[in-house]
């Protein structure tokens, strides 16, 4: 058997990032729902589906922090404070045409003006969207077979699947 010369390893360099640049964000992927959202049109549509007011020296209006809030959403946010620690970046506030986010406070105060007919009619303009999207995208000409497949996608956390139960995991 022939002996083959083992070169000596080299330590890999350590290697360090830094993030100061202006206009860099970690939510770039928030960046195209913002501009497909003024694609639809969604801040008009919420309007009309909804009309709560607020007074005329209120900073935020209900269809501002409903945008806020879905974005938030988009982004992961489990409670309203994540929700506006997602506005903090100053990249995703320019691009909305924010310079500033309410607190957490205020978008739960307006939040809890919705009531039971809000959300119906909030429900409505939701299949509204989805006609649009889909009219766009039978227009785009691109394939949709993957999308008018029917999938089933299990979110629930029990080990009972769709399929029947997974044996390799423990209830």
């Amino acid at each position: 058997m022939k002996n083959i010369a083992q070169k000596e390893t080299r330590k890999q360099p350590k290697i360090n990032t830094e993030m100061s640049g202006k206009g860099l964000t970690v939510h770039a992927g928030l960046l195209p729902v913002l501009t497909f959202m003024g694609k639809l049109l969604f801040m008009e549509r919420i309007q009309e589906a909804v009309h709560k007011e607020r007074g005329a020296n209120a900073q935020y209006q209900f269809v501002d922090i409903v945008q806020i809030v879905v974005i938030g959403l988009i982004a992961g946010a489990t409670s309203m404070v994540q929700v506006v620690k997602v506005w903090a970046d100053d990249v995703l506030r320019k691009m909305s045409g924010w310079e500033d986010v309410p607190v957490d406070t205020t978008v739960g105060r307006i939040m809890k003006m919705v009531s039971k007919g809000d959300i119906v009619e909030l429900t409505g303009t939701i299949h509204q969207f989805r006609g649009r999207v889909w009219k766009r995208a039978v227009r785009s000409g691109q394939k949709l077979r993957s999308a008018l497949s029917e999938m089933w996608i299990d979110v629930d956390s029990t080990v009972n699947g769709v399929y029947g139960n997974q044996g390799w995991i423990q209830p």
